[in-house]
C-alpha cells in the first residue's frame, strides 16, 4: 500500500494510539495484537472516508515479563511488521508534533492528527470495510508462514490465557470444553458435506493434548510466524470453528467465509450478526 503523504502535505493524519507513549522504534506494553487492530483498522478506514495519512504504527514494545518467565513467545512484536518508509516515518512525525484531536470530536479539520484508541464498539466500526484491511495486511505484515490457498476447516483452539467458567454469561475469554469442539467439528464437515475434510489447527495449548482429545489424526498445524499471518491463515479456511476470542472474529472478519460459534456466547455484543453464515452451536 503506497504512503499517502504524496496526496496531503498539511494532514489530517490518521493516528492509531496503541501506548500510553510511543517513541517511534517502540512504545510502552499495551493490548494483544487482536486488540490492537482495532484503532489502526478505524485509522485506515478513517483515512479512506476522510483523505489526508494514515500513520504507520509502532508495533514493536518493551516486555520484560515474558523474558523473565521464559515465554515462548515474548509478545514484543518487533518482528511482525515491515519497517517504515521514509514517507511513513515524515508522516509519523508531523502526527507528533501538530494538534491532536480524538477520532469521536473530529470534524473535517486538516492540520491535525486524529487520534484512534481503544476497541470502541469492537467489528461494529469496522463493517464494510474488511478489503482495506486486509490489503493493509497484505502489505506490512512479515509473511513467513503465510498460506494464501483455501481448504476446508480451519479450527481454532484457545486455551492457554482462557479461563473455565462454571457460570457462564456468554463472554468472552471462556475457554471452551473439548465436547463442544468435537461436536463443532461434525457441524463443520456437516455443512461442507466432506466426510474427510482438510482441517488446519490452530492452538495455543499442547498440540498433542488438543489432537488426542479432539480424535484428528495428522492435522495441518499453522506453519505462521506471528499471531497476524496465523489470522491471515485462518481467514483462508472454507468454513471456521472458533473460539471465543477476537482472533477467531478477525479472521472471520476478513474471510467472510461460515463460522461455528459456541451458542452460550455473545457474539453480537461485538460482532454483527450475518445471516446464513453465523452457525451456532
Amino acid at each position: 500500500m503506497a504512503s499517502n503523504n504524496e496526496l496531503t502535505t498539511g494532514g489530517p493524519w490518521h493516528l492509531p494510539v496503541l501506548s500510553r507513549w510511543d517513541v517511534g522504534v517502540i512504545r510502552s506494553p499495551g493490548p494483544g495484537l487482536g486488540n490492537l487492530l482495532f484503532p489502526i483498522a478505524r485509522a485506515l478506514i478513517g483515512q479512506k472516508v476522510h483523505g489526508g495519512a494514515f500513520v504507520h504504527p509502532t508495533l514493536r514494545q518493551l516486555k520484560f515479563g515474558t523474558y523473565l518467565r521464559g515465554e515462548r513467545d515474548t509478545r514484543t512484536y518487533g518482528s511482525v511488521m515491515r519497517s517504515r518508509t521514509g514517507d511513513e516515518w515524515r508522516d509519523w512525525a508531523k502526527a507528533q508534533w501538530c494538534s491532536k484531536v480524538d477520532e469521536d470530536a473530529y470534524r473535517g479539520e486538516t492540520g491535525v492528527a486524529v487520534r484512534y484508541s481503544g476497541l470502541k464498539r469492537y467489528f461494529h466500526d469496522l463493517s464494510g470495510h474488511s478489503e482495506i484491511v486486509s490489503a493493509w495486511l497484505q502489505d506490512t505484515v512479515r509473511r513467513a508462514g503465510a498460506m494464501d490457498d483455501a481448504y476446508d476447516i480451519g479450527l481454532h483452539v484457545r486455551l492457554g490465557d482462557f479461563a473455565q467458567s462454571t457460570n457462564d454469561q456468554g463472554g468472552n475469554n471462556v475457554r471452551l470444553p473439548f465436547s463442544w469442539y468435537r461436536a463443532a467439528l461434525e457441524e463443520a464437515r456437516r455443512l461442507l458435506g466432506i466426510a474427510t475434510p482438510r482441517i488446519t489447527l490452530f492452538t495455543d495449548g499442547n498440540v498433542d493434548l488438543v489432537t488426542r482429545e479432539l480424535g484428528m489424526r495428522d492435522p495441518m498445524i499453522d506453519p505462521s510466524s506471528n499471531a497476524l499471518t496465523a489470522i491471515h491463515n485462518l481467514s483462508r479456511a472454507r468454513v471456521v470453528v472458533a473460539s471465543r476470542s477476537t482472533f477467531s472474529m478477525w479472521a472471520v472478519y476478513l474471510g467472510g467465509m461460515p463460522a461455528i460459534w459456541d451458542g452460550k456466547f455473545d457474539l453480537q455484543r461485538c460482532f454483527p450478526g450475518r445471516h446464513g453464515l453465523d452457525h451456532r452451536l
